[in-house]
């Protein structure tokens, strides 16, 4: 009932047309497995406007929704006849609004932020509309809609002021633009957009948004401002240290004989490997490190773990910033100074952590560079190498990949819960398998398995049938595995973007093989085999190179919606810098 009134049955699914059924049918959803009087039902269907023989009449709404359920084979919930009235048994299994309460009160009770995460972006991915948009009882849009659009916005307001605290702001940004615009006078909702808009360095923007809230709130209900957007204008208006400084935005306050620091995430799973290798690298001064991988395997989670143990190493602090600014746009230098110029080492000389997280390119490390303090680690996540930055500045380049099959299951069993994947161990292990064991994958597997009552092994089989589009969650698109694979092929030159499209259609990728398949020379094919490695689109291995299988699904798809005309002998690596040598 989470939208137009509808019944379910297995994937078929049937929107009732408005009518009285309609509305006793919904009278009877607000409220499951409670008492509804006789006068509440009659009030719903008719309103002021009741028939002389009501009692008889609803007696033969009821009649016509318990034959409805039947020829919908509808057996799992009843509608019973009690003293005084009607009664709907419901669980959350036969009934989203129960199962949008549930998740919500589970998001109270959970103590890990990620899993909370989990379960609000859950419950609010059961709403698919304008609730109850097909019914046509007057009394029930005037007292009772409103009501559960409240709860829907409480649950809303909790996921995106998680998503700040946990520094994904950018994410939580469309929500509170569609909310803030439906519900303009809301001071809570438009708190958190000017938040969110400051925590991605956009300042003005977030000012724009307090002076509307304002406009509105004077000239429409003759209101001041609350005590939080006056003390929020303040902050902005001071330049105070916020989230986009500092992505552990929900950290408690470093202690005075310490810097800001950057804290690890919540929920965490695998990787102690290559976390305390990089860990000692950075304790012992040396050079840049840079994560690379795939979009989506995890490398700024990566970072800030690292980051998070090393809180004693760096007693200037620890500073996180992320190299594209909230439209996505790569950050050039001068928005990079203003970010390093506000981190509050003050004159100490002692270390500092600097983290760049999503590097676009070379160039861009490079135009940054100057303005790192001389002594600080640097630790830098990017879907390219960077072998350029190293290969100046000295370090080393830890290639991330996914997670092994048994920390794959850790993490989803940490998300769905234990006793869910102890009870289906061989569909959890399938489902982490499926999801190619990316990390983004995963969590947005377990995000939708939590969001539909079946169990595990109807779920994956439900996903293979078409992973890339049902990796995704609705209304994120930071949690769409589509969009995570579109934007890492983006990234390249039309030429290479164009060949990754087309090589998926080969099982053996070898400089011959694919050379036949491009028409060109075997000199260029592997230069476009090295390029696709080194920006982590393509597994190298001993001069074979091996496409995931889940990029191999999306390329397919991608070629099929693109059929680029080919790839021709013009082909060359991207340019990196100026003075770098060409492959």
């Amino acid at each position: 009932m989470l939208g137009p009134l509808a019944l379910a049955h297995g994937p078929d699914s049937v929107v009732l047309p408005p009518s009285r059924v309609a509305s006793m049918l919904a009278a009877l959803l607000l409220r499951p497995n409670e008492i509804v009087p006789v006068p509440s039902l009659q009030e719903a269907i008719w309103g002021d406007d009741q028939p002389a023989a009501a009692k008889s009449a609803l007696q033969t709404c009821a009649m016509r929704l318990r034959q409805l359920f039947v020829r919908h084979a509808i057996i799992a919930s009843a509608i019973e006849t009690v003293p005084g009235g009607y009664r709907f048994s419901a669980t959350e299994e036969t009934l989203d609004l129960v199962r949008f309460r549930e998740m919500a009160s589970a998001a109270q009770a959970e103590p890990q932020s990620d899993r909370q995460l989990v379960l609000l972006e859950g419950a609010l991915a059961l709403w698919r509309g304008p609730l109850l948009a097909n019914v046509p009882s007057v009394s029930l849009h005037r007292d009772a809609v409103p009501r559960l659009n409240e709860e829907r916005l409480r649950v809303l307001e909790r996921l995106c002021e998680l998503k700040i605290q946990l520094g994904l702001a950018p994410s939580a940004l469309v929500q509170l633009w569609e909310e803030t615009r439906a519900y303009p006078g809301n001071e809570r909702l438009a708190e958190l957009l000017i938040e969110a808009l400051y925590r991605t360095g956009r300042q003005p923007e977030a000012l724009a948004e307090h002076r509307r809230v304002k406009r509105f709130l004077a000239e429409e209900l003759g209101v001041d401002l609350g005590p939080r957007l006056r003390r929020l204008e303040l902050s902005i208006l001071n330049g105070e240290e916020r989230g986009d400084l500092d992505k552990s935005a929900g950290a408690d306050a470093a202690p005075a004989d310490r810097g800001p620091r950057v804290d690890s995430p919540q929920g965490f799973v695998g990787r102690a490997g290559i976390v305390d290798s990089v860990s000692a690298y950075l304790r012992d001064g040396a050079g840049v490190v840079v994560l690379t991988g795939l979009p989506g395997v995890g490398k700024t989670a990566l970072a800030r773990r690292v980051a998070g143990g090393m809180d004693d190493v760096f007693p200037a602090g620890q500073l996180l910033v992320s190299m594209r600014g909230a439209d996505a746009t790569p950050l050039d230098a001068a928005r990079l100074a203003d970010r390093l110029a506000r981190w509050p080492r003050g004159a100490t000389t002692q270390r500092g952590l600097l983290i760049l997280d999503d590097v676009d390119d070379v160039p861009q490390v490079l135009a940054g560079a100057h303005l790192w303090a001389p002594g600080d680690a640097v630790l830098l996540t990017s879907q390219f190498s960077l072998a350029g930055v190293v290969a100046r500045f000295g370090g080393r380049i830890e290639r991330v990949g996914g997670l092994s099959p048994a920390e794959s299951v850790a993490l989803l069993a940490a998300l769905i819960g234990g006793e869910r994947a102890d009870a289906e161990p061989a569909a959890v292990a399938a489902l982490a398998e499926l999801c190619g064991h990316l990390p983004l994958a995963l969590r947005v597997a377990a995000a939708r398995l939590m969001t539909r009552a079946t169990g595990v092994a109807e779920f994956v089989a439900w996903v293979r049938e078409n992973p890339i589009s049902r990796l995704t969650l609705p209304g994120d698109p930071d949690m769409a595995l589509h969009g995570r694979l579109e934007t890492a092929v983006n990234r390249l030159p039309p030429p290479l973007a164009d060949a990754v499209l087309r090589l998926h259609e080969l099982d053996r990728l070898d400089p011959r093989t694919v050379a036949e398949r491009l028409a060109i020379t075997p000199d260029a094919a592997e230069a476009i085999l090295d390029q696709l490695a080194d920006a982590s689109l393509l597994d190298a291995y001993a001069g074979q190179y091996r496409m995931r299988d889940l990029l191999r699904l999306y390329s397919r798809g991608a070629l099929d919606g693109r059929r680029p005309t080919g790839v021709t002998t013009t082909l060359r690596p991207p340019e990196r810098s100026s003075d770098e040598e060409r492959v």
